[in-house]
């Protein structure tokens, strides 16, 4: 499995789910520090798509098969490369994109068998959701499952709260405390 940005709020997330249900993770990330929290985490390998080329490194991390899964968290940016490192009939679980109106590559997509998901936590049907709120609950509990906390700001500085994260400078999640 790949995960995209695999240090980030979600993807640090998913790359210890994705572990620990027993796939290999690969993440790609944007810097060294990056890197290390992805290895950290319990990715098998992290490729820096600054400087290296993600479809040769996946498809080297694979032994030439490509990747089953993907956990996408900017669909506009990588839409393009799915089918130089996306196994056939894989299937990329998009959260996030920067442009959602991009034109996409349907005819490579459908040629190659892609899958595509999209997905928000906020239209998963209410039973889904409950046991979703359940099991981040029994995450929470678990000492093992690591969170990543950048900063933390009381409610009253909740602007600031919100331009930390706008910055993109944060490594890892931004809390708002209700003390």
């Amino acid at each position: 499995m790949l995960i995209a940005g695999g240090a980030g709020s979600v993807g640090h997330y998913a790359v210890q789910l994705a572990k620990r249900a027993g796939y290999r993770v690969i993440a790609s990330v944007s810097s060294a520090e990056k890197a290390a929290i992805s290895l950290a985490a319990g990715a098998e390998a992290a490729v820096d798509y600054r400087t290296q080329d993600l479809a040769e490194e996946v498809r080297h991390f694979t032994g030439g098969a490509g990747i089953d899964r993907v956990v996408e968290v900017n669909l506009s940016a990588n839409a393009g490369r799915y089918k130089e490192y996306l196994a056939r009939e894989g299937l990329v679980v998009v959260y996030g994109s920067d442009d959602w109106a991009t034109e996409l590559p349907l005819r490579d997509w459908l040629v190659h068998g892609i899958e595509l998901a999209l997905f928000i936590v906020y239209e998963l049907p209410a039973s889904v959701r409950a046991a979703a709120i359940d099991a981040a609950g029994r995450l929470l509990a678990d000492t093992s499952f690591e969170h990543r906390i950048a900063a933390s700001f009381p409610i009253d500085r909740i602007v600031d709260s919100h331009e930390a994260v706008e910055s993109g400078k944060m490594i890892g999640n931004v809390v708002v405390t209700l003390d």
